[in-house]
Formats: structure tokens, sequence, C-alpha cells
């Protein structure tokens, strides 16, 4: 017989700490959580025991459902086996090594499971813990009813346990005909788990569980019509709170402590964006993956219910399986998508990409990490949120656009018409600078490649144009749209070398958050803005409060040109700078796909989109704004003849 591969027992414990390592706080609830789902319970309760709490004053972590249970072989097998569990194993499936990983390494004392099925209504139990470098199932002593010893076993009918302060079979609720229990015994038998994990660096309390299960799971599933019920029990003195105790239960500590057992409730996040919404999907790829969209309008809170939610705020979420991963409510997730910071507040969106299957191998789609703390795609790469981002934006919702004009209506912001017109002239005088030899798509070309995420005009021979950004007029012969290629062996387009340039965005001076404070711009390419009657793409946004700008609006108006109003030499010294970051702007993008070099073996080398991104970052942007000589002249020749010489100023 061939040699199969096994893992050797003695990795087995690093195996398992590394999956815990990899894994985030509460991956223990989320594993626990997913595995009472697939039982078919529908309650699932995260409580505390409530015999060591009376007995001893101890507060162990339970978890328990009224699912289908375990059989003894079963649950020997859930436990002792890393990956699988007893189901099958695949890449879509919920492949049973992760309750393991994230509740063992924190648990060394135990994990005691209970189980009950119909064919053994009065249940078995095993104990799990760490034994040296390993884990291993504790062993009772086992006699006959005469008292006859038999040896030792490691599946017991639930007993009554002194040491411990409880009977491990009263444990079971009245609810629970069939189903698990499962009991977190920490680092010893004296250690407190209600809170969860200890470690310091994962800062779980029961808060924190509560909010991130309600963030974690998009919409809790149905049994029989009713949603499924999850519980998670919290403590607190009695008498500390004013809250009705009508659904609390009282026990009473050694110690003389009265603790008030309150139960809260898990809805999902689905359950935390209001009903009053404008709502919508979008396409955001050629693999099916969708965006669905919600807007909560004013008056109404943008997140409905109580603060039993994880981030108090909406959010952009991949959906996979029914629950959220990457859960990201920063100013640049939303950038990504167009969603500007005006809107940002009160919008949501759940993104539900493919599911990777080994039934459809050849198929795009999305899977997790073995932790199961996010997702990748096929091949392992992480998620495409540029071109997510970048297809919402160009299909970008009409009742989200109409939100955003009115309420730049309503703050009366609006763009200097002349904005267009000076960028342009100085792009047009520039034109040759701006001008860079790209690989784009052609039929006949010889090189092969892969879409870099651009198109641009490219002229025929005989062509002529004036204006930028597509706005020219052609004379002889005509333009057409072609594709940036970035060079790639197995690219499955062809290209040739042109010259070619694309538009310009616009610019605004605006105050920066203290998260963004720092930096002299940034840049938002998925926002567009109007000038004149003209649609730009992109926004290079200045920090008006900076430092840096701040000496310069002063030195202008108050050492060159004291006399003059100080806010119309403030708008030079805005409307030059602007036009500078505008031109860094225009200029790197058109370096996407520009051919550099070659390697020894004739492959060639351009400059691609990410690299063109790290040149247009805050940080390279704001270096770009320092010491810039051109722009003083500028500033003193244009303002020479708006408010007179230097020298005659004064």
């Amino acid at each position: 017989m061939a040699r199969q591969v096994h893992v050797p027992a003695d990795a087995v414990k690093n195996l398992i700490r590394q999956a815990y390592e990899a894994g985030g706080p509460y991956q223990w609830a989320r594993e626990a959580w997913r595995n009472s789902e697939e039982s078919g319970a529908s309650m699932i309760h995260f409580g505390i025991e409530e015999q060591a709490a009376r007995n001893k004053g101890v507060l162990r972590r339970t978890i328990m459902d009224n699912g289908s249970g375990m059989l003894p072989d079963d649950l020997l097998v859930f436990l002792s086996s890393f990956g699988g569990g007893g189901k099958p194993i695949g890449v879509d499936g919920n492949f049973g090594q992760g309750f393991k990983s994230s509740v063992l390494p924190w648990n060394p004392y135990g994990v005691v499971v209970i189980s009950y099925t119909e064919q053994t209504p009065d249940g078995a139990m095993v104990w799990i813990h760490r034994e040296g470098d390993s884990y291993t199932f504790k062993e009772w002593d086992v006699q006959d009813e005469d008292g006859m010893y038999l040896g030792r076993d490691d599946v017991m009918l639930p007993y009554e346990d002194e040491e411990h302060g409880c009977h491990w079979g009263e444990i079971r609720p009245d609810w629970m005909t069939t189903g698990t229990i499962m009991v977190l015994l920490g680092a010893s038998a004296e250690s407190d788990t209600w809170q969860g994990d200890p470690d310091p660096a994962r800062h779980e309390t029961v808060d924190g569980l509560v909010r991130y299960l309600n963030g974690r799971v998009i919409e809790v599933p149905e049994r029989q019509g009713k949603p499924l019920e999850t519980t998670v029990i919290d403590l607190y003195r009695k008498g500390e709170t004013e809250r009705r105790e009508t659904k609390d239960k009282t026990v009473e500590m050694p110690d003389g402590r009265s603790m008030v057992w309150r139960p809260r409730r898990v809805y999902g996040l689905r359950h935390y964006i209001p009903e009053t919404f404008l709502t919508g999907t979008v396409q955001v790829d050629d693999h099916g993956t969708v965006a669905e969209w919600f807007y909560v309008p004013e008056p109404d809170a943008p997140v409905k219910g109580t603060n039993d939610y994880i981030a108090q705020r909406p959010v952009v979420v991949v959906d996979y399986q029914g629950e959220a991963y990457h859960a990201d409510h920063t100013k640049h997730r939303y950038r990504q998508f167009g969603i500007t910071d005006e809107i940002k507040g009160r919008t949501w969106v759940i993104l539900r990409p493919p599911v990777f299957s080994d039934s459809r191998p050849t198929q795009w789609g999305v899977l997790t990490q073995a932790s199961r703390h996010i997702l990748i795609t096929k091949g392992g790469g992480e998620l495409p949120w540029e071109e997510w981002g970048d297809r919402f934006f160009a299909d970008f919702p009409e009742p989200l656009k109409k939100v955003l004009d009115d309420i730049r209506s309503q703050s009366g912001s609006r763009a200097d018409a002349s904005m267009g017109k000076n960028i342009a002239r100085i792009l047009d005088r520039l034109n040759a600078r701006f001008k860079a030899s790209r690989l784009t798509t052609s039929a006949a070309g010889r090189i092969l490649g892969v879409p870099a995420g651009t198109a641009v005009a490219s002229r025929r021979e005989g062509t002529s144009s004036t204006g930028s950004g597509g706005g020219g007029s052609a004379g002889r012969g005509s333009s057409t749209m072609r594709q940036v290629l970035q060079p790639a062996r197995g690219g499955s387009l062809t290209g040739t070398p042109s010259v070619t340039r694309g538009g310009y965005p616009a610019f605004d001076w605006a105050r920066f958050d203290v998260e963004e404070a720092k930096y002299l711009a940034r840049y938002v390419q998925n926002e567009t803005r109007a000038i004149d009657g003209v649609e730009h793409r992109g926004v290079v946004y200045l920090n008006t409060d900076h430092p840096v700008f701040q000496q310069e609006f002063s030195y202008w108006a108050n050492e060159v040109w004291p006399k003059p109003d100080a806010a119309q030499v403030r708008g030079l010294v805005q409307r030059v700078y602007g036009e500078e970051a505008v031109a860094h702007v225009v200029h790197a993008q058109n370096l996407n796909g520009t051919l550099v070099a070659r390697t020894e073996s004739g492959e060639p080398v351009a400059i691609g989109k990410e690299d063109v991104s790290q040149l247009l970052s805050p940080q390279a942007l704001s270096a770009a704004l320092l010491g810039l000589v051109n722009v003083e002249q500028r500033i003193l020749t244009q303002g020479g003849g708006l408010f007179g010489g230097k020298a005659n100023a004064r």
C-alpha cells in the first residue's frame, strides 16, 4: 500500500497554535456559532455556568444549542481530528479545525463537551485538555453496577463533580432535548472564562463578543419561519443599573455578591440597517460579483437599534456564505467606490462575490484562508478592491449621485469656473512632457499583456486636437480608445507602444480630518466634479489648514501684497498650488504602462497601476508640493499683473 501523507502527532500543537495566532479576537465564538447553526439548532446560547458560580465563585463561559447533537464516537472525532471534525472537507466548507485551534490554546485546563442525541438521551461527555506538548482526552475509571473495575474510558455520562462545583448533567437547560453543550475551563479549575480569551492583546469582553457576532453574521437564518435565536449572557452586580430584571436571573456568589445574569440578543448586521433607505445593486466584475448598497437619508440615524452592533456606523463588507468579512468604514475604502466623505457616514455596501468551490475548479471565486479570518481569491490572491471600486464608480447609482448633488447644492460649494480652462492651458503648454510611450492594445501588436485598468485616446496619424481630457476637437483623421496594457508573458491581449495622453482631474481645498491632517494633499480617483459644464473624473484635495500652506498664505498676503484684499491673494496662491497638484497627478497617471527598460532576456519592463498609485499616495503628493520654486515664480508673475510688482506692493 502506498504511503499516505499524515501530520505527526507532535506537530499538531504547533499547527493549532499557528491557526490560533492567524485568527482574530472572538474567532472561537464564530466557530462555535457556525457549528451550532450547521447542526440545525433553532437556539444558540452563550451562557455562564451557574452551579460553579454559586458553589465556587467561578464564572465559566458555556456555549449550548438545541441541534441534532453528536454521538459518542462523533464527539471524539470532532475534538481529536485536526481538519475535518467528521465533516466533508472542501475549500467552501466549514472544515472542522476552526473551533479546536481557536479555543484550545487559551483553555489548556480543558474544554468539556456534552452532547445529547435521540440515541443517547442521557448524554455523552468528553473532556479534552493539554498534557505536556499534546492535547489528550481525560480518562475516567469505569465500574459495573456491582462496583467492579472495568478499566478506563474517555467518554462518560455527565456526573456530579464536587471538585469543579457542578453536576455536568444539570447544565442542560429545559429547552434542550437534543443538542450540545461546551464548557470553557480556561487555565485552571478556578479560571473565569465568561469574558473570553484572557490574552491582553485580544481585549475580549462580553460587549465585544455581542458586537462581534452582530457584525460577523449578516442575517441570521430562519428555523420554521422564525429567526435562529442567539443569546449571550452578560453579568452585572445587582443594583448597579436601573435595568428592569423581568428577563434577568440573580445568582448569589459565595462571597455574598448578587450577580445578575443578563441576556443579550444577536440579530445580525442586516438588522441594524434602517428600513428607511435608498437601495440598489451594481455588478462590479465580470464574474458576477454584486454590490448591494443602502443609503439612509436624514433625519433617520444611519444605524438603528442598540449599541450591540459592532461598529456603530455603516460599513463596506464582503458577504461570504452569510458572514461578513473585511468590514471597513475607512474613508479610503469608501473613496475606492466613489462614495465621498459627504455621504460615507450614511451608506452601507455589501459585496457578494461567487464562492470558489472544488465542484467548479475552473471558475473564479473567493474562499477563506485556513484560519477563516480573511478571504482570498482563487489562486491565493487578494480581493480585487480596485476593480470592484472602479466598476461601481463607472456605474455609479443615480439615486446616490442625486443625493450627493443635493448636498453640494445646499452647502453652496461650487467649483471655480475658470479652473478647467486654466488647467487645460497649463497641460497643453506642457503637452510634450505629459505624452508617454505606453503599451496599448493593437491587433497587430507583438507584445503580450494584461489590462492595466486604464483606457486612453490614441491619435491616428494626421489627427490634430485641442484642449485636454478628451474634450478636444479632431481635425484630419480621428482618435480611437485603446486599453493600456501591463506587459505579461502569459497575457491574453497583444499591444504595441504608442504615444498617448489622458485628461485631468479637478482640485479643491478642504479641511482634512485628524487622521489625514499631516498631509498636504490627497487624490481621490473615483470622484467626479462638474466645472463649467464639464465633468472631471478625480479630485485632488489640498489641506487648507496645513502649516506649509498657512505659511504661504501669510507670506504672500502680509509680506508681498499687504494692501490688496487678503482673500484675493489667498485665492491666487490656492489656484496655483491646485494647478501644480493636478499637473503632478496627470503626469503620474500618464506613466501607467510606460515602457522603461527591458530585462536581459528582452522582456519589457513597464510602470504599472500599483506604481502609479504609490506616486499618487498622500505621502508622495505631499512631498511633491514642497519647495516648489516654479510655483513661487508663477505666483509672483500672476500676482504682479493683479496686485502690482513686489517692490510696489508696500
